[in-house]
């Protein structure tokens, strides 16, 4: 990013756990740095398509609350209206709390231009790579348009469903009942969910006699089911750590994992597993 370069959009209110996201960090787990990324990427590329942007182009991730202030002409779309729309200079924008997702993705045509770091524009909130999280007063300027035609005007977000597949884990066996252990009962997103991962409760799991309840840091993998000490279950999401210590139960099946990361403190699903 040039110093010179215009800068398009002000930052008016930050909003809640706002970043910047892209594809994320490809390939980069074995020197120990997570993928990051959206947690929805499916929702962020929606909001990419309203403006014209391919699907990976960095974008802003937020909780809600977030409000920014054209300073030029620009084109933006959010999923949480799920509306698309022109701003003139000074005229200002704010993204809802979405009514059913926990996460929004605020969109602007030629995509928001930070400086790329290892390879991504995505904020890591794990280790802190990338641009630093948004904050008031922040600008930013808008990358090169992308030319073409905008396809659509709308694209509201389909409802969630409450039911999750899942693929046996690498350590399923020490867990009595296997995968009926999660698939018997309904289980509550905890309160402490974030981009790093979302405990579940229903009540502990019972392992096998003399099964550790810890193992050797082994590799994880998005959605992989880390199962604590404690008995509860912690789905990991997109800036999960790249290695960890629990027993993984099972995995998430990624066209799935969204269902989990969109889903608020106190909303209940149910684990379906996968046949071949």
């Amino acid at each position: 990013m040039s110093a010179y370069e215009p800068m398009a959009l002000t930052i008016v209110e930050p909003g809640w756990a706002t970043t910047i996201q892209d594809a994320g960090r490809i390939g980069r787990g074995a020197i120990g740095v997570p993928v990051a990324g959206p947690v929805d990427a499916a929702s962020h590329a929606v909001a990419n398509r309203l403006v014209g942007n391919a699907d990976h182009i960095a974008a802003f991730e937020t909780a809600g609350g977030m409000v920014i202030r054209a300073t030029q002409p620009i084109v933006v779309a959010d999923t949480s209206s799920g509306r698309r729309s022109t701003l003139g200079a000074g005229e200002v924008v704010e993204v809802l709390r979405h009514p059913t997702r926990a996460w929004s993705y605020l969109a602007v045509r030629g995509g928001v231009h930070v400086e790329p770091v290892l390879g991504s524009a995505s904020h890591d909130t794990l280790s802190g790579l990338g641009p630093p999280p948004v904050e008031t007063g922040q600008q930013y300027p808008i990358g090169p348009d992308p030319g073409g035609e905008l396809a659509a005007d709308l694209a509201p977000m389909r409802s969630l469903p409450d039911t999750v597949r899942i693929w046996p884990g690498p350590h399923v066996d020490r867990f009595v009942g296997g995968l009926a252990a999660l698939t018997d009962r309904r289980w509550t997103i905890g309160d402490d969910v974030s981009r790093v991962g979302a405990r579940l409760r229903a009540g502990p799991f019972t392992t096998i006699e003399d099964a550790p309840r810890s193992i050797p840091s082994a590799g994880l993998v998005p959605g992989a089911v880390q199962v604590t000490p404690g008995g509860e279950p912690i789905v990991m999401l997109c800036n999960h750590p790249t290695t960890g210590g629990y027993p993984v139960i099972a995995v998430v099946d990624p066209h799935d994992l969204p269902v989990i990361a969109q889903s608020r403190p106190g909303v209940q699903l149910r684990f379906r597993a996968v046949r071949r």
